[in-house]
């Protein structure tokens, strides 16, 4: 948790209903929602670890405060050795398929999109080289949901968020996103709720899987 409160400062809200007006936002906030994650697997391997979110993204992915249209994705992420692109195999319900996971620099993680949507209630196996790994779906046992994680993110950033309707529109976007040790480096798996407006300014709010609460919340400017 240090990480956590060294990344942003600590804020705690509680759930509350959500009026005629509210839902209205909120549709619009969900139509607009860049990248939404609501399938998550890892492996609990200790050598090999693994994870896979899945949900549905923009194409092409620009951080500009605009929309566009939405595509499946199913990112996986893999912490292995090198800094090449490496071949692994993906087992899913038993179908194999050989794919490239191309190296991130940012992270110094492993990545692929295989391009389709996930369920969560897949079986899956990765393995590289000589290693296998079995993935779990953690996103089954999740108190807090996506729409959950939505509708908390609204509730805390209310005033930021109506001020981006205007005629009807939202004039920025939104992001719904899973971190974990393999994408921000914490110990724990959390949602990271954050919006975008077309100046460039982002908020970002790290809200518990398991609890209605807002962790932490912080700005950050793109431009």
């Amino acid at each position: 948790m240090k990480k956590l409160c060294v990344f942003l400062m600590c804020l705690c809200p509680l759930f509350a209903f959500a009026g005629c007006g509210q839902v209205d936002t909120i549709n619009l906030l969900k139509n607009n929602l860049s990248e939404v994650s609501d399938v998550y697997y890892f492996s609990q391997d200790p050598v090999l670890k693994v994870s896979i979110c899945s949900g549905k993204r923009e194409e092409p992915y620009i951080y500009d405060g605009k929309s566009c249209d939405k595509l499946d994705f199913a990112l996986i992420t893999a912490d292995i050795e090198g800094s090449d692109s490496e071949m692994v195999t993906i087992s899913i319900n038993g179908v194999a398929e050989d794919v490239i996971l191309e190296f991130n620099y940012k992270t110094g993680t492993h990545m692929a999109d295989l391009g389709r949507k996930l369920s969560g209630s897949e079986k899956i196996e990765f393995k590289y080289l000589d290693q296998t790994t079995t993935l779990e779906c953690k996103s089954n046992s999740f108190v807090v949901s996506s729409d959950d994680a939505i509708l908390l993110g609204y509730q805390t950033l209310q005033n930021q968020i109506d001020s981006l309707v205007q005629d009807g529109e939202f004039k920025g976007e939104a992001y719904l996103k899973i971190i974990d040790s393999l994408s921000g480096g914490f110990e724990d798996v959390f949602w990271l709720f954050s919006i975008l407006d077309q100046n460039g300014e982002m908020k970002n709010l790290i809200i518990s899987t398991q609890e209605g609460i807002v962790l932490a919340d912080g700005n950050q400017n793109m431009i």
